[in-house]
């Protein structure tokens, strides 16, 4: 989904508002999270995740960090995060901007438990430069995931 399909989406949702064009570079949770000026947990952070040769995404709050262990209960396999290369042809997107809404290859998406109880969250929108406002029901009604997982700690 190119920048202008993802405006035309939140737009369709009533969201265009929820864009933000940001002034600095918010490609790593730090960076995102000081550019926003909020907590590192409220960064959603999308993971690209190669699970039976098939990539998949996981969506994490900003400060979660990925268990092997829980990974593999949940997916029977021990995660591979994809090279940046891998990502930017699997999603459409490069590293750093890695959206879970309108997903080039319309991948498998999974929301981790820990966004749950967070106000807002601030996944990237396509790029490091751009990030979206959402709360985690209009992330889970855009981002359309198989299900709830928990793999982080």
């Amino acid at each position: 989904m190119s920048l202008i399909d993802l405006k035309n989406e939140l737009s369709y949702h009533h969201l265009k508002d929820r864009y933000i064009d940001l002034p600095a570079t918010g490609a790593t949770v730090a960076e995102a999270a000081d550019v926003l000026h909020v907590d590192p947990d409220a960064i959603a952070k999308s993971l690209v995740i190669d699970v039976n040769q098939q990539p998949i995404v996981v969506v994490l709050s900003g400060n979660a960090r990925l268990n092997n262990h829980l990974f593999k209960t949940e997916f029977n396999v021990r995660p591979h995060l994809l090279p940046p290369a891998e990502v930017q042809q699997s999603t459409g997107y490069p590293v750093g901007g890695v959206n879970p809404i309108g997903l080039e290859n319309d991948l498998p998406v999974y929301l981790d438990t820990s966004l749950k109880g967070l106000p807002w969250l601030y996944p990237a929108a396509g790029d490091q430069y751009h990030a979206l406002k959402l709360s985690l029901s209009e992330l889970t009604e855009l981002s359309h995931p198989v299900r709830w997982v928990t793999v982080s700690v």
